[in-house]
This record gives structure tokens, C-alpha cells and sequence, in this order.
């Protein structure tokens, strides 16, 4: 009887599950596209990372862009600080300070072969914010892992007045070499994060064959930073506009208020309109002058590292135009290969019931295969393979 009287209820859910499969099966989960220019070297790469041409499938109850961007927020709030083997300050030659924070290099390993994973964290992080991605190398694949810290950023004290967001390639090259002396004989992986990513690939053009990175890999990136700031999402914009005062602003406000236009940077509503005023705090005059040297597409062309690039179609902060009026070179460049999602938002890239991350994944099964080649230089002719775009 209670079946009967409950039995419409019963087939309006097995209808709307019914439904929900379908849509998730045929909308949500998808292979990623893979574009990259052809060599020997790539397609070994490719073939040795089954993940790239598997269907990805985004955690089922957290698919969407905005609840995963969310869960990403509440999951770094509820877990506990990474516990880092060690916490360095290192003074830069203009007094500055930067941080790294190792991870593994308290285990006793005469295993050379075994690299270093540099990471750079996000616009307003430190080695907190990548903690999820330290853990998953660090237990996973015994690596030693590094997080190179910006000034301004985490506990690091102020002793310059001067700060960029997407920071300094000048400061990067003193960490590395710094990194590369304490440990000669190690390989060197570099992993950026949303903002990191812009660091690593300024650098990364910066330095072209002279990179001291066997490999990288770049998630969410934005590319052109003078127009993608002005496209976030107008929600996180605001967010991360107010998000930006607070944390370089009033926090090192003793040390910044000396600068000259500083007090202007108190009034902006956006992330976009923060970036246009940098340069008021990271020592260049005018904001072209910022962006010229500090905008990573100006000097992607010219990288050589091998590179894997991860994007979203869906990621609200850096959205998918920009991905698109980037495909030109991207597709081009050698020893490169970029993943491009559906699904995924901004750098959560979520899977399974436990909401695990796919791209933490990712970045090891790339480091793994390209550990296993010798680095041969592609072949002189390439051809482009074709894919069809995503839109």
C-alpha cells in the first residue's frame, strides 16, 4: 500500500536520475583535447600518459564551475597546514626577501635520478595554497618538492618597498640558482599555479634554452595579463579586487605608503583595475612599463622547455577567450602540449567521489614520462596536428 501511494514520487526520481546520467554522461565527461606540434618525443610523451587521451570525469555532485571553485575554497580552509620540512628566507641582492619551502629533503636518498619540483603558488598565496599538490608528489612519487615564495606573500616580512603580484623573474633566478647549488646533480621540474603559471612562463621565455627546467607544466593560466584580468568573472573580480588590499596592501602598509600613488590603489573595485595600478608598488613607472616586463605572452614564443598547459573551458577567473586567442602559437610550439578541459573551473579540476585532483595527477604521470626520455631535440619539420577547437 505504501508503495502505491508513493509510487508517482518514486517515478519522478528514477526520471530525474535518469536524466541526470544522460546529461552528465553526454555533457559533463569528456576526453580533454590535446594540441601540440608533432615530434617523436611529444607522441612517446602522450603514449606514456594514458591520462591525457582518457575521458575525464568531474567529480559527479560538483561539476559545475562555481560549486567547484567553492569546494576548492572550503577544502583549503578545513584541512590542516602542510607540515614543510624546512622554511628559508633568502635575501635578494636588493635587499628584498623571498621564502622557499621544502618538502623531502629530510629523507636520506642517494636516488640522483629522482628531481626537484619547483612550484609557484597563486596571486595571493603562498606555500599553503599549493599544499594539495605538494602532498599528492611528495607521497605519491617521493619527490623532493619546493615552493618558491614571492616577497610580499605568506609570513614573509617586507624589508623593500616593492611587490608584484605575478612576481619577478629576476627574483625566480636568484631562487634557482640558489636551489641548483644546495642540490648540483638534481633535475629540476617546475609546476605554476593560476598566477604561478605567469611566473614560470615569463621565465621560461625569458630564459629559452638557458631555462634550468627539464620540464613544466603551466595550470590555468591566463597568458595575455593585460586583458585577462579585465575579463574575470565580475563576481571574483570584485572578490579578488578587495582580496589584493587586503592582503599586500594593509598588511605591508608601513612599509608601501612610502611609495607615491600607493593610496590610489585603495580605490580599486577589481583585480583589473589592481593590476593597472601595480606599478605604483612594484617599481616601474607607468603601467606599460609593468606589463612589458611582467606579461608572460610577450616572450612565450621564444620558450623551449618542454611544457604542458592545462585550461578549463569553463574557468570563470581565467576564461576561456583567453585560451582561444592564444591557440596560434600554442599549437606551434615545440615540446609543448596543452589540455584542453570542458570542465574543470580554475585549477580545481576535481574527480571521483571524494573530489580528488585530476591535474594533481596529471602533473606526475607528465613528470614520470618525460623522466624516462633524454630530452632529444624534436625533429626540424613538424607538422601542426589538428584538432578541433574547442568552443
Amino acid at each position: 500500500m505504501d508503495f502505491i501511494t508513493n509510487y508517482p514520487l518514486f517515478t519522478f526520481l528514477t526520471i530525474l536520475t535518469l536524466f541526470f546520467l544522460l546529461y552528465y554522461f553526454f555533457e559533463v565527461v569528456e576526453a580533454p583535447v590535446l594540441r601540440f606540434s608533432e615530434s617523436d618525443f611529444l607522441l612517446r610523451i602522450i603514449d606514456r600518459s594514458p591520462n591525457l587521451t582518457n575521458r575525464y570525469y568531474p567529480t559527479f555532485w560538483c561539476f559545475n564551475q562555481h560549486l567547484m571553485l567553492f569546494l576548492l575554497m572550503l577544502k583549503e580552509y578545513r584541512t590542516k597546514p602542510y607540515l614543510y620540512d624546512q622554511l628559508e628566507q633568502l635575501k635578494m641582492k636588493d635587499g628584498g626577501i623571498t621564502g622557499l619551502a621544502w618538502s623531502g629533503i629530510n629523507e636520506k636518498s642517494n636516488n640522483e635520478e629522482k628531481p626537484i619540483v619547483v612550484v609557484f603558488h597563486t596571486i595571493s598565496g603562498d606555500e599553503q595554497d599549493v599544499k594539495s599538490t605538494v602532498k599528492y608528489l611528495r607521497e605519491r612519487f617521493q619527490w623532493i618538492v619546493v615552493v618558491c615564495i614571492r616577497r610580499g606573500h605568506g609570513n614573509l616580512p617586507l624589508t623593500k618597498p616593492k611587490i608584484n603580484t605575478m612576481g619577478s623573474t629576476s627574483d625566480l633566478k636568484e631562487q634557482l640558482a640558489y636551489i641548483q647549488k644546495k642540490y648540483p646533480k638534481k633535475q629540476l621540474f617546475g609546476v605554476g599555479i593560476s598566477a604561478g603559471s605567469g611566473l614560470l612562463a615569463r621565465y621560461l621565455g625569458e630564459a629559452g634554452v638557458k631555462s634550468q627546467f627539464k620540464a613544466a607544466v603551466a595550470v590555468s593560466p591566463a597568458y595575455d595579463i593585460e586583458k585577462a584580468f579585465h575579463r574575470v568573472h565580475p563576481v571574483y573580480s570584485k572578490i579578488m579586487g578587495q582580496r589584493l588590499i587586503n592582503y599586500f596592501l594593509k598588511t605591508h602598509y608601513k612599509s608601501l605608503s612610502k611609495l607615491k600613488g600607493v593610496e590610489e590603489l585603495f580605490k580599486i573595485k577589481t583585480i583589473g583595475e589592481f593590476q593597472d595600478k601595480l606599478h605604483t608598488v612594484s617599481g616601474f613607472k607607468d603601467k606599460e612599463n609593468y606589463y612589458f616586463h611582467s606579461n608572460p605572452v610577450l616572450v612565450v614564443q621564444n620558450i623551449k622547455t618542454p611544457l604542458l598547459v592545462l585550461n578549463s573551458a569553463d574557468d570563470p577567473i581565467c576564461v576561456n577567450q583567453n585560451v582561444l586567442e592564444n591557440l596560434h602559437w600554442l599549437e606551434a610550439l615545440p615540446n609543448t602540449i596543452h589540455i584542453h578541459t570542458k570542465r574543470g573551473s580554475h585549477i580545481a579540476y576535481f574527480e571521483g567521489f571524494k573530489a580528488t585532483s585530476w591535474s594533481d595527477k596529471i602533473i606526475g604521470e607528465y613528470f614520470s614520462a618525460v623522466l624516462k626520455e633524454n630530452f632529444k631535440k624534436p625533429n626540424s619539420s613538424k607538422k601542426a596536428k589538428k584538432k578541433t577547437k574547442r568552443k
